[in-house]
């Protein structure tokens, strides 16, 4: 106390200065606390930041109602394709009202049965169709499919019986092939797949292996077929004959009734006989005399009646090679099938 007031300045001084260092003391503490809080802050506006760049937020009003335009839009379009592809006539109903063979022996004597129906057709209809032949399933000459395949061979043996009848109502010269994918078993499928995931080759490649008629089969291109795994399956087909092009004409157009879902992939043409298309094959010219007949020289010839007037294109047969698929919507809805 003495000391105090002795010195009263330099105590008054040190007061002061312990007053201002509490001061800053505390407004330091009072900063970082704040700075805490904000650092705080900024880093839960960070993570709720982060959230909403990783999550699907939900979405407006408007966004809710376009969205479901939208959907109803597609479920709509997606009927209307299905429409388009379901055939819908007297053929498609009792094709799917008959019955399916219920054991290989059923399915053979099946097959026996449409081969010999085709050929007496053939014979009434004036086509020649191959001796012996069993248009596209000689696999099955002698016994029917495994049990696995009764059914896909069963709509195989449907769409031919259909497409070789319209044919021989078109009235071609001659039938010489019928062809058709090559129906597997799931575990074919599944061997299938396993090679191709491990960079094997597959050993089929849809025109049949070792013990199989490899006649009956062909591989259709892939580029042009509309089978999309999971939503379209198809069955393609192809077949070779002789005739005009009236006959293909009236084939194509019979396909074009839609009585089935099927479409044309593609028309191949080439000539029946090379040595009758070429220059030689074209009709002769008149002669230089005949057009000077009527003074004399050769005016019997120049006169004679013309026995047949030939059309300025001739109708000349053809070999024909039509591909067709017939179409199929997959139903996610029904349980898994094997198909052909």
């Amino acid at each position: 106390m003495a000391s105090f007031k002795n010195n009263p300045a330099f105590f008054t001084t040190l007061l002061f200065i312990g007053a201002v260092t509490a001061g800053e003391a505390w407004l330091i503490y009072s900063q970082s606390a704040e700075s805490n809080r904000l650092t705080g802050e900024v880093e839960q506006k960070r993570d709720v930041l982060q959230r909403f760049s990783t999550s699907n937020p939900f979405p407006s009003r408007d966004n809710s109602a376009a969205i479901e335009a939208d959907r109803v839009h597609a479920q709509e379009t997606l009927a209307g394709i299905r429409k388009a592809l379901q055939a819908s006539s007297e053929l498609v109903e009792r094709y799917a009202a008959a019955k399916v063979p219920a054991t290989p022996t059923d399915a053979f004597f099946d097959l026996a049965s449409f081969v010999e129906r085709i050929r007496e057709n053939a014979v009434k209809a004036g086509v020649v169709v191959p001796q012996g032949g069993w248009f596209g399933f000689s696999t099955y000459s002698s016994t029917g499919p495994v049990e696995e395949l009764i059914e896909p061979v069963f709509r195989q043996r449907q769409y031919v019986e259909y497409l070789v009848g319209a044919l021989l109502e078109s009235k071609p010269r001659e039938i010489r092939a019928v062809e058709r994918s090559r129906p597997l078993t799931l575990a074919q499928k599944e061997a299938i797949k396993a090679a191709e995931a491990g960079g094997v080759p597959s050993l089929d490649n849809g025109t049949g292996t070792a013990g199989d008629a490899a006649a009956d089969f062909f591989a259709i291109d892939s580029r042009s077929s509309a089978k999309n795994e999971g939503f379209v399956d198809t069955a393609p087909f192809r077949l070779t004959f002789t005739g005009t092009t009236e006959v293909l004409r009236t084939f194509l157009n019979e396909l074009a009734l839609f009585k089935l879902p099927v479409v044309v992939r593609s028309v191949e043409v080439s000539p029946l006989d090379k040595a009758l298309t070429g220059p030689q094959a074209e009709s002769a010219a008149p002669r230089p005399s005949a057009l000077f007949g009527v003074f004399g020289q050769d005016a019997a010839a120049g006169a004679a009646p013309v026995s047949e007037v030939k059309p300025l294109v001739e109708q000349i047969d053809s070999v024909f090679v039509v591909t067709v698929e017939f179409i199929k919507l997959v139903d996610k809805t029904a349980p898994t099938v094997n198909t052909p």
